[in-house]
């Protein structure tokens, strides 16, 4: 773990004694602390602590991406299991063209290096088996990963609509002690999105994704196909000039994915999550021109998969609710604060993780950050 901070830190020394012509540099850092228990006496926690660091030449920007994350579960029987690491590092370098051509271009690539945590032990596991929507941070380490991407947007009176496509290449890695070698399926993404201002103070926005999956390998043996996603969304923003509201609503679509033998024959061809639902609205009151305080209603959605109640892929669905409220200040021309407090409320249904009841989380997240620029 050592090296791999060192490393870091070596990156954003780098980063920040570039010279300073022309070159806007900012980093965003801060502190999340999010705490939940059940109605089982279960109870879990994570710290947080987030690094961002930017660069901006002309067209160019660069961006570094990282974190050091700690946590923990306690089950109401059982040993508890912890864990302090640094996650991967994302790199994205972007180039951009605006007002050059007839219309705005975006080309970039993202890069995920492998500097979190794989290979988990047996008892280590139960961290990754938690409801990816109790804690921020759920992912703590991959193999290399390589994401090209182009997008293409046009502004007119009133229309902006934009297009891009992706292609991510995942490397290989060692999940856990029980399945090395893990080589994860190749994903192909397509966005759309526009926005129309329908009056002065009204816009409407829609956005569409769609994303195919290649099949896991592990070992050289056919794994696991995810069905391919289909994302639709609405929005609205409403703004005064003391105030913004912003509602969004939005909808995942999955398609079956496959289980395989080693003789890589399907076994199952199911929805191996359910289609979700999301509404959030958000209001930001300006109180003046340099502090803003927002506050989010959200409710989440998860349908049942498509797998028998007595199957071991069973999963019931979920539905949660959160209610959140923060303040963003501006202390300098170069300097920002804020901080927000968010209470969340969810119904897990019975699963493969807690296959004889349904369970109740209560739980809460209260982070706190700074962003500095140069």
């Amino acid at each position: 773990m050592v090296h791999r901070m060192i490393a870091l830190i070596l990156m954003l020394l780098i980063l920040f004694s570039s010279p300073a012509i022309a070159l806007e540099k900012q980093l965003d850092t801060g502190v999340s602390v999010t705490w939940f228990n059940n109605d089982n006496s279960d109870k879990g926690t994570q710290v947080a602590v987030p690094i961002h660091a930017e660069f901006v030449y002309e067209g160019f920007k660069g961006q570094l991406v990282n974190a050091f994350a700690y946590t923990s579960i306690k089950p109401d029987e059982g040993d508890s299991v912890s864990l302090s690491r640094f996650l991967d590092t994302k790199i994205n370098l972007s180039y951009e063209v605006i007002g050059r051509t007839p219309a705005d271009i975006l080309a970039g690539c993202g890069i995920n290096l492998p500097t979190g945590y794989t290979d988990f032990k047996a008892d280590e596991l139960a961290l990754t088996y938690l409801p990816p929507d109790l804690l921020p941070i759920t992912s703590f380490g991959e193999g290399l990963n390589i994401n090209p991407y182009l997008c293409v947007s046009k502004e007119w009176e009133r229309l902006t609509a934009g297009f891009g496509m992706g292609y991510q290449w995942r490397g290989e890695y060692d999940y856990s002690e029980m399945i090395q070698d893990l080589d994860p399926g190749d994903v192909f993404t397509v966005t759309a999105e526009a926005a129309y201002a329908l009056t002065e103070d009204l816009q409407g926005r829609i956005l569409g994704e769609y994303a195919g999956y290649g099949k896991d390998k592990v070992d050289g043996n056919d794994y696991y196909k995810e069905g391919a996603l289909t994302l639709l969304g609405l929005g609205a923003t409403y703004t005064r000039s003391s105030w913004q509201m912003d509602a969004d609503i939005s909808g995942i679509f999955r398609a079956k994915g496959e289980y395989y033998t080693t003789a890589a024959t399907p076994i199952n061809s199911e929805k191996n999550y359910g289609d979700e639902w999301q509404a959030t609205l958000k209001e930001t009151c300006f109180l003046n021109s340099t502090t803003s305080v927002i506050s989010r209603l959200s409710f989440l959605s998860i349908a049942e998969n498509g797998f028998e109640k007595d199957s071991p892929y069973y999963a019931g669905g979920r539905q949660k609710i959160a209610i959140g409220c923060g303040m963003e200040k501006t202390f300098t021309k170069t300097t920002k604060g804020s901080i927000d407090l968010t209470l969340f409320s969810m119904k897990d249904k019975k699963n493969w993780y807690h296959p004889d009841e349904d369970l109740d989380y209560k739980g809460f997240t209260l982070s706190a950050g700074l962003n500095k620029a140069f």
